[in-house]
């Protein structure tokens, strides 16, 4: 990856902030580019390219406007800002942040187990400007039996009359092999507006799932690398459930699409193995697609050195340098392929 690395992208710091997120929302304005941050429940405003600050905004969690204690996921758009809040309700503010509407969401039916309407494991939201309509996912902590019979994991809310539809594909027949491990039976998805097709990621497949409203498709999304997928699992400690994935196994992440560029970006955790005590090497990559679905490339990375999600921008992609310990500001690698 480094041979693509063009130009580094620094971005300053106030007294209140501690670490700057991986992901930032370029806006295009009448007369400036800008690009926004969620950050420690406040809304940053930066100029672009010059990484200043411009503005910041604090949100309550409680109140009139306020947005709830535990946010699930966050998107900035033109239309303000979206808020998975307390597993009970989408808010959707403005950007100074008051409240323009609250969107309780959909109860679930029992097979499910439990919804975890998240961002997390790479399902971002999205949203259209013109059809008023937001996109979001229900991610599993873990894959359990009754799991495989489930199809509603992509939901899209019309937030003009407040009515959700469901977007369903099922899990894959191998994924009974990885019940109760919190790493290989999750997934990612990223929704492209302009076609209206989902791209669907599992962690120990090497295709890529394509789904739109009539058909479904595989396209071949994998590494140039052999990938050993080794079953973690979960384990009861009195009234807590503990994580325990294999930290050695391969697994693909999430998706990420470059719209300027038109650029698929597939993260895959290749492996990480121990070279001596206290010390590991990890190889990771990202595999990049176009818009047909064509492979282009596979750019290999330490992801302890550079962080695996990313932001996009008409002059590039943008990843964060991991391990910065500045006060003052906090750097961001420009992509160019």
């Amino acid at each position: 990856m480094t041979e693509f690395i063009t130009d580094t992208l620094y971005f300053e710091k106030d007294e209140f902030t501690k670490n700057l997120p991986t992901k930032f929302s370029f806006f295009e304005k009448s007369d400036s580019s800008l690009l926004y941050c969620w950050s420690a429940n406040r809304l940053l405003q930066y100029a672009y390219p010059s990484g200043k600050l411009i503005s910041s905004t604090n949100f309550f969690a409680e109140g009139p406007d306020g947005i709830g204690a535990y946010i699930s996921g966050t998107l900035i758009t033109d239309d303000g800002l979206f808020f998975i809040s307390d597993q009970k309700e989408i808010v959707q503010t403005d950007l100074g942040g008051k409240v323009v509407r609250r969107y309780p969401l959909p109860v679930v039916p029992g097979e499910r187990l439990g919804a975890n309407f998240s961002t997390m494991n790479g399902n971002e939201m999205s949203y259209n400007t013109e059809s008023k309509v937001l996109v979001l996912a229900d991610v599993p902590f873990v894959l359990k039996a009754a799991n495989m019979s489930y199809r509603d994991w992509l939901w899209k809310l019309d937030t003009r009359t407040g009515n959700f539809v469901t977007v369903g594909f099922g899990y894959p027949e191998i994924y009974k092999e990885y019940y109760d491990d919190p790493e290989l039976g999750v997934f990612s998805h990223t929704y492209l507006e302009d076609k209206g097709l989902f791209v669907i990621s599992f962690a120990a497949n090497d295709s890529l799932l394509l789904l739109d409203t009539d058909q479904t498709l595989w396209v071949d999304g994998g590494s140039t690398r052999s990938l050993t997928f080794q079953k973690g699992k979960t384990e009861p400690r009195g009234e807590w459930t503990v994580f325990l994935p294999s930290m050695e196994t391969s697994r693909y992440k999430r998706t990420q699409f470059d719209p300027y560029r038109k650029r698929f970006w597939r993260y895959v955790d290749i492996q990480t193995y121990k070279l001596e005590e206290d010390k590991f090497k990890n190889e990771s990559s990202f595999i990049m697609l176009d818009q047909d679905f064509k492979k282009v490339a596979e750019l290999f990375f330490d992801n302890r050195k550079i962080l695996p999600t990313g932001f996009s921008t008409p002059n590039g992609f943008y990843l964060k340098l991991a391990g910065q310990d500045s006060d003052d500001r906090e750097a961001y690698l420009r992509i160019q392929l």
